[in-house]
């Protein structure tokens, strides 16, 4: 198993209405619905930033290298101002040897602005391991003024350091 440590980010202070649930297609990311052998979980560390909000893009480590896009379908920040409620559409394309494991999930879960902690659910929804559960972790980091979460990443960037974990057993 490929491990690597890798963060993301994401521009989560400035919307407080939910947004529209579209999502660009990446290339490569709706092909071939299929399986991994084994059942074994898959883990893939990803850095994302902010394109311009609702769009993020990235990097993907782990078990799937390559690049990452994102949108956030839905942020509801709740009345005490410390929990956003999250929905989310992710893609991870694998590059070169990892091109045939390329997936979209759907997730939903919340955001918690004063641990800077979130944890969001939810399923594979095209490519690789299509009907497995997923589940999300990541952390809030700012970089130290002037400099970059990761070399592709802008400037100043606030930046999510997560993991997606798929479990491929779990697909119908």
């Amino acid at each position: 198993m490929k491990h690597a440590i890798l963060g993301f980010c994401l521009f989560a202070a400035a919307c407080s209405q939910p947004l529209s649930p579209s999502a660009p297609s990446i290339a490569g990311a709706g092909g071939a619905q299929t399986q991994a052998k084994g059942g074994a979980n898959v883990e893939v560390a990803f850095t994302k930033w902010s394109t311009g909000f609702p769009a993020f893009a990235g990097v993907s480590g782990g078990d799937v290298a390559g690049t990452f896009a994102a949108t956030v379908l839905s942020r509801v920040p709740f009345d005490n101002g410390t929990i956003v409620q999250l929905e989310a559409r992710y893609e991870v394309i694998g590059a070169g040897a990892d091109s045939a494991h390329s997936f979209v999930v759907h997730i939903e879960g919340t955001l918690n602005n004063q641990t800077r902690k979130a944890v969001l659910n939810g399923t594979v929804i095209s490519g690789w391991n299509v009907g497995a559960q997923a589940h999300v972790t990541f952390d809030v980091i700012d970089p130290p003024t002037g400099t970059r979460c990761v070399p592709a990443a802008p400037v100043n960037s606030r930046c999510f350091q997560g993991t997606i974990r798929v479990m491929p057993g779990s697909a119908s």
